[in-house]
């Protein structure tokens, strides 16, 4: 009996250990396929392959990355009102990033009318019943870049106010409004006897940013530098102080026949092309882009825009602010913009 035993335990191990083998092939097996979808999707998005719904680039579940577009950590959607229109209201547990295209209107933030105007960035702070309006005859375009972070933390909870609700998801709903309450009356910032009581201070910080803090940052603010990259004007960068910042965003302006210079970084980057046209340079591939168009830069790709128009290029960029500055490390710059002068 105790023989039968032995080789049963000797069995399982053998099946134990073949299964950790098989999911150690499989994870290479996944990679090469996620690396051959990179290189196969397209690196410039036209607005006829947006795809259908909310996001652009697909769902912000973690699986639909690389479905549309070769990139893994971004999407985005657009939102556009008519004259006198408003959306539903809502609110979600991660914050959320809109810039204004063009036009004008008000983002209304747990009852407080917030201004905007073409070229701002507006911030919604985490768990912030918002929505948009706009009296402007014209009404208003605005891009909402987003992380698929939230996803693998399992904060992909958003409620629609409109919508009837069934008692269990209410009772969800409520719980998650006391959460929130409670971590909201936490505003004290107090000295720092441990490491431990940074954390504690983080939560108080971010409060009195999300309070006090700027919840639309002016484009006609923001000051243009010219830099080795080209023309730039950051209008949320790592200096940035406004709550809940998980994007930086950044403009780029290239002049008729000018191009930027080539430089290269770890993480991903997002862009949509606001006025002009042109095309990218990947490593010796070319990607036409025109207005209206995203351009997409996966991981480790040398890249360069050129202005191909008789018109001033403009383009407008984010990235995720975490892997951008501190986990993944900085840029590298190949070679100076066309216009750079040292």
């Amino acid at each position: 009996m105790a023989e039968i035993e032995r080789e049963r335990e000797a069995l399982r191990e053998q099946e134990t250990a073949a299964e950790h083998y098989y999911d150690y092939e499989a994870r290479f097996v996944k990679q090469k396929r996620e690396k051959e979808r990179i290189n196969f999707l397209p690196r410039v998005i036209k607005p006829a392959m947006f795809a259908p719904g909310e996001f652009a680039l697909g769902d912000i579940h973690i699986n639909a990355r690389y479905t549309v577009a070769p990139l893994s950590s971004l999407t985005c959607g657009f939102v556009e009102l008519c004259a006198l229109e408003k959306n539903p209201p809502k609110r979600a547990i991660h914050s959320e990033l809109v810039y204004i295209i063009d036009g004008s209107g008000e983002s209304i933030q747990d009852g407080k009318v917030i201004p905007f105007h073409a070229g701002d960035a507006v911030i919604v702070p985490a768990y912030t019943m918002h929505h948009f309006m706009t009296i402007a005859v014209d009404g208003f375009r605005a891009w909402l870049p987003q992380v698929r972070l939230w996803h693998n933390q399992g904060l992909l909870w958003r409620e629609q106010q409109s919508e009837e609700k069934i008692p269990l998801q209410a009772q969800k709903d409520r719980k998650l409004e006391e959460i929130f309450q409670a971590r909201r009356q936490v505003q004290t910032i107090r000295p720092e006897k441990s490491r431990y009581d940074w954390f504690l201070n983080r939560l108080a910080e971010e409060n009195q940013l999300e309070q006090n803090g700027p919840r639309v940052l002016s484009g006609r603010d923001g000051k243009w530098e010219l830099t080795r990259q080209g023309r730039l004007k950051f209008l949320i960068s790592r200096w940035t102080e406004v709550a809940n910042h998980s994007l930086d965003l950044m403009e780029q302006e290239i002049a008729p026949g000018e191009r930027s210079g080539e430089h290269r970084h770890i993480f991903e980057e997002l862009l949509l092309v606001l006025r002009g046209r042109g095309h990218d340079l990947h490593e010796g591939t070319r990607h036409s882009w025109q207005a209206g168009d995203l351009i997409c830069i996966p991981p480790m790709i040398a890249h360069q825009h050129v202005n191909d128009g008789d018109e001033m290029a403009r383009l407008v960029s984010v990235w995720a602010r975490q892997p951008g500055h501190e986990f993944l490390g900085g840029i590298e710059q190949l070679s100076d913009a066309s216009d750079w002068q040292k």
